[in-house]
């Protein structure tokens, strides 16, 4: 009964950690970012980019939601984005990653030698910063 007590606080706690760093990020933003990167990926694929961006919790590397052409996307597109961007604060598919890439369409990312391969989800490869020891 104990372990189930303390399972149950350690997945609220980190919820709550993913939701207190999403909140340096405003709905629209996340709901923008997540249309540009990944409107042709259906809900699933949303959700793991939503997750990537809680983990971050910076738009920093994301430029596409700046993009005009996301503005064209369908009704449909912007409601399952807000939808994913929701339930991406319950989810762990990506395990904490913390990057992606479209590695059918731009190749293997210079980047991806610092990370670790966590989960690939349609064409979205999701990486894990590896963080060098402390000196």
């Amino acid at each position: 009964m104990l372990l189930i007590r303390s399972v149950i606080v350690l997945s609220l706690m980190l919820t709550s950690i993913a939701t207190i760093h999403a909140q340096n990020i405003p709905n629209d933003i996340a709901v923008r970012i997540i249309v540009s990167e990944a409107a042709d990926q259906g809900l699933k694929g949303m959700i793991c980019i939503g997750e990537v961006l809680r983990h971050r919790a910076s738009v920093k590397g994301f430029y596409g939601y700046q993009s005009n052409w996301i503005n064209g996307q369908p009704r449909s597109v912007w409601e399952m984005a807000a939808k994913a961007w929701e339930q991406s604060a319950h989810t762990n598919y990506t395990k904490g990653a913390d990057h992606f890439e479209n590695v059918h369409r731009f190749g293997e990312p210079w980047w991806a030698k610092d990370c670790i391969k966590i989960y690939e989800y349609k064409d979205h490869v999701f990486y894990k910063e590896l963080h060098s020891p402390r000196k």
